[in-house]
């Protein structure tokens, strides 16, 4: 990072202009470049890892965090597809003047970006860390019956931006879908984000093209010849499933993981034995520990 740019932020979040709208950014820490791609919508300003993982991080490297464009405090109109977050990723880095290339550590949903940018824009790319990644295509639910619930569920997610979530009943939904045994920092955030309209109708404008994207980045990754670039890369895979997960899906995500790792020349999955898919917030030091790695063998 420049000084000018160290100054300028002093770890407070920022409204940087790139092309037509302005990218809520955070810039945290010295050192080389980590980039965190949040998970869902895209809202990674405001801890979306959790303290553990960002503080950590930031005693380490530069620390890059960011909200999409049309996401949260960043304006603009929120991206269809995930090759054009790929280019904002691509833009919004160049714009800050940070060190290139970056290592790029993505969760969930963020995995979907962090990969088709790491196609279109290899030169970014230091080193790859993707956590928990949503599969690269679309599950072995039958289209038919998959794009039905993922309406449902968008009209469902539309009722409760309403209000749902202030109510009794709405805080023991929040117990619920934080976990059976969330840490009180994920509660935190489960409740904080729940408790954002704004953030309920981005996340079910977000599933209602889920199908669209999941196909747009398996043609991305399945296209002749391609490849991550040549840089260390680590998928980290919860190793707590849910109790009732098909056997099917089960085996689509960790073929999903497997494939990610096979298109970097240095890819690896790396099982978080004891974490569901909240891996920030139940076992940050497996995260610390392999972007720490990887910042290692990219240097």
């Amino acid at each position: 990072m420049t000084t000018a740019w160290a100054d300028r932020f002093d770890s407070a979040p920022r409204l940087i202009d790139v092309g037509d709208h302005t990218i809520c950014t955070q810039i945290r820490g010295r050192g080389p470049t980590v980039v965190l791609e949040a998970a869902g919508t895209g809202q990674g300003v405001g801890g979306a890892w959790g303290h553990a993982v960002e503080a950590g991080l930031a005693d380490m490297a530069t620390v890059v965090t960011y909200d999409r464009v049309g996401v949260g405090r960043s304006t603009g109109t929120p991206r269809h597809t995930i090759t054009e977050m790929a280019d904002d990723l691509h833009q919004l880095l160049h714009a800050l003047e940070v060190r290139l290339p970056a290592v790029v550590v993505s969760w969930s949903y963020g995995g979907l970006v962090s990969a088709v940018h790491a196609v279109r824009h290899p030169r970014d790319v230091a080193g790859l860390v993707f956590v928990d990644p949503t599969p690269t295509a679309p599950g072995p639910t039958p289209r038919a019956l998959r794009v039905p619930l993922q309406a449902l569920g968008v009209t469902q997610l539309r009722l409760m931006a309403r209000g749902l979530f202030d109510t009794r009943f709405g805080t023991r939904l929040i117990d619920r879908m934080a976990g059976p045994q969330p840490t009180e920092g994920l509660r935190e955030q489960t409740a904080r984000f729940y408790r954002t309209p704004q953030a309920i109708r981005e996340l079910a404008r977000m599933l209602s093209r889920m199908d669209s994207h999941l196909s747009e980045v398996d043609a991305v990754l399945t296209a002749p010849g391609v490849r991550f670039p040549d840089v260390p890369t680590s998928v980290v895979a919860a190793g707590v499933r849910p109790a009732r997960m098909p056997e099917a899906h089960r085996s689509h995500v960790d073929a999903s993981h497997r494939r990610l790792a096979d298109l970097a020349p240095r890819g690896r999955v790396v099982l978080a034995e004891q974490a569901t898919h909240q891996i920030p917030y139940e076992q940050p030091d497996t995260i610390l520990h392999q972007v720490s790695e990887v910042i290692g063998d990219a240097g």
